[in-house]
């Protein structure tokens, strides 16, 4: 009203009529106990009184609009952020798409993603440190762990060397020919991780080398490929990384691929209600859906 000095055109903005807008003014008025508005046949225009209740009103009005955007921005951070654990398998096969589309749907929800095998990111889990996590099936899990595994599907592992690789001129490769030739082991499970699996299984989960003589192992992958194009060492990995692989001058090992073992979902079983961890659980479940699994030579489970 003070901008348009008119208490008719005031009214209009407002959607209220005059006399009401005449009203609540005077009313005003009387409970501050000064005059707000200097009244004549031109118009209306603010005394000092009202002037500096005009400057008060736009402080608050700023104080009111940022706290509402603070709360908006803290409440789609409580909701939305998230902590993920992922093997470099399924990060290249559908967690990149789907978290790249995720921070365009929430780009100021906090995101943090940790690369690792399924013993390290499972210890990581229990130690509260990720929310969830895509791995393999970890095969002996201790049963204290509190940890679920929701399963989404099957994959093989296959073997992968050199183009210029010995055996990778032959037209069939056996388990017996790789025990001619070092193996890379990309992520080994770490010692301080065993924990979280029973002795007595800790060597039938995925990961453990197709034969004894590791001679090679890196945390990073991209390191494990220039060993692998610099030497005769032979690597077993998820069969579904074959076009990656491929493109980087690697060549699948004539040799049947083992499994298939189970990937899946892990998070803990106090948090499967969690908000957060549904809905990341349920865009994972969509992504998975939309694969062609049969392409990236996975499985369905009831396949």
């Amino acid at each position: 009203m003070a901008e348009i000095k008119s208490l008719s055109h005031a009214a209009k903005k407002l959607f209220i009529t005059q006399p009401t807008l005449t009203h609540n003014m005077k009313k005003l008025e009387e409970d501050l106990g000064v005059p707000l508005l200097n009244r004549s046949s031109k118009g209306v225009t603010l005394t000092p009184y009202g002037e500096l209740l005009m400057e008060q009103a736009r402080v608050m009005r700023r104080v009111h609009d940022n706290a509402m955007a603070e709360l908006s921005r803290f409440q789609q951070q409580r909701e939305r952020g998230m902590r993920l654990g992922i093997g470099m398998a399924w990060w290249r096969l559908f967690l990149r798409d789907l978290l790249r589309d995720y921070r365009e749907s929430h780009p100021l929800a906090p995101l943090h993603v940790d690369m690792g095998n399924h013993l390290r990111t499972m210890d990581q889990l229990l130690s509260g440190d990720i929310d969830l996590f895509v791995g393999h099936q970890i095969i002996g899990l201790n049963e204290r762990s509190g940890a679920v595994f929701m399963p989404l599907f099957q994959c093989f592992d296959g073997v992968y060397a050199r183009a210029d690789h010995p055996l990778a001129q032959r037209t069939a490769c056996s388990e017996e020919d790789l025990l001619d030739y070092p193996h890379l082991d990309v992520t080994p499970d770490e010692t301080r991780y065993r924990d979280v699996v029973n002795e007595a299984d800790s060597t039938h989960h995925p990961g453990y080398c197709r034969h004894r003589r590791v001679v090679w192992s890196t945390s990073s992958m991209s390191a494990g490929i220039e060993i692998l194009l610099e030497s005769d060492a032979v690597m077993s990995y998820a069969s579904s990384m074959t076009p990656y692989f491929t493109d980087k001058g690697l060549v699948e090992l004539s040799l049947p691929p083992s499994g298939p073992a189970r990937v899946g979902i892990y998070c803990l079983a106090e948090r499967q209600d969690d908000p957060s961890v549904q809905h990341m659980v349920e865009l994972i479940s969509t992504a998975v859906s939309q694969l062609d699994l049969a392409g990236s030579r996975l499985l369905e489970l009831n396949a």
